[in-house]
C-alpha cells in the first residue's frame, strides 16, 4: 500500500516550467490494408487486412546546479526491421 501511495505522489508532482524530468509520448494506429502482393510459398497475402501498430517513447532529461543538461531517450517500437537505438546527451 505504501508503494502504492508512493508512486502516485510521484505522479502528482508538479511538472517542471522547462520540460525536465520523464516524458512518455507515443502514437498509435490502426486500420485497414488492401494488399496485392506476389503469392510467396503459396500463401495468400492477398486482399484486405486489418493493421495495427502502436510505439512508445521514454525521454528522461535533467539538469546539473551547474546549468548542464543531460538526458537519455529511448523507442519501444515493434518494428523489427527498422530498429532504432537508444540516445543519450550530455549538454544542449
Amino acid at each position: 500500500m505504501r508503494c502504492a501511495i508512493f508512486a502516485l505522489m510521484l505522479l502528482a508532482l508538479p511538472a517542471h516550467a522547462e520540460g525536465l524530468g520523464p516524458k512518455l509520448s507515443g502514437d498509435a494506429r490502426m486500420g485497414f490494408v488492401y494488399d496485392r502482393g506476389p503469392d510467396w510459398a503459396q500463401q495468400r497475402e492477398n486482399g484486405l487486412r486489418m493493421t495495427a501498430r502502436a510505439r512508445l517513447q521514454f525521454e528522461f532529461t535533467g539538469k546539473t546546479d551547474g546549468g548542464l543538461r543531460y538526458g537519455a531517450t529511448f523507442r519501444l517500437d515493434p518494428d523489427r526491421q527498422r530498429p532504432r537505438s537508444p540516445t543519450v546527451f550530455i549538454g544542449e
